[in-house]
């Protein structure tokens, strides 16, 4: 399974490291909605919730799929300016590219956190959507992809009371 602690550090290293990116959020809504109110700093990379489910086409290979990605996000001052719109949508793409890309470059060099945090990590499994405007006046663009883990499920009968 994919280690949530290791997947979040992995992206919280991503967001300091990535010069354009100014500041890091889970998913929990609350989170980018109270920093909203006390100023978020754009542009801002926000993980979304992990989910996934089991495949196993024989018992020998069990995997853990799991359903993964990241919102990138800008903010616009101006209500209703379709040009910078487009503008913000383009460069919030461009800084996603940018994580694509250093998470295919991990996984490719086997990067320690990398194994742990994003195992599996394939580019045909990555999508996108453009989002906005959100939360206040934000523009960005979703990141989705999926991550693979072989797992083991055998039954340990010293956790039950049996």
């Amino acid at each position: 399974m994919t280690g949530i602690n290791s997947y979040v550090e992995y992206f919280r290293k991503i967001a300091t490291e990535h010069k354009e990116i100014n500041d890091f959020y889970m998913m929990d809504i609350n989170e980018p909605l109270a920093a909203l109110r006390s100023n978020i700093k754009y542009p801002a990379l926000i993980l979304t919730s992990l989910s996934g489910n089991f495949e196993a086409s024989n018992l020998d290979n069990i995997l853990d799929s799991v359903n993964a990605g990241f919102l990138i996000i800008g903010h616009l001052d101006q209500i209703d300016d379709f040009s910078g719109e487009m503008q913000l949508l383009s460069k919030m793409k461009q800084i996603g590219r940018d994580i694509i890309a250093r998470m295919l470059e991990d996984h490719l060099k086997c990067e320690l956190l990398a194994l742990k945090a994003i195992p599996g990590f394939h580019i045909n499994s990555v999508s996108y959507e453009m989002l906005g405007p959100v939360f206040d006046n934000d523009f960005g663009v979703m990141y989705s992809f999926k991550l693979l883990d072989c797992v083991g499920l055998e039954f340990d009968s010293t956790k039950w009371n049996m």
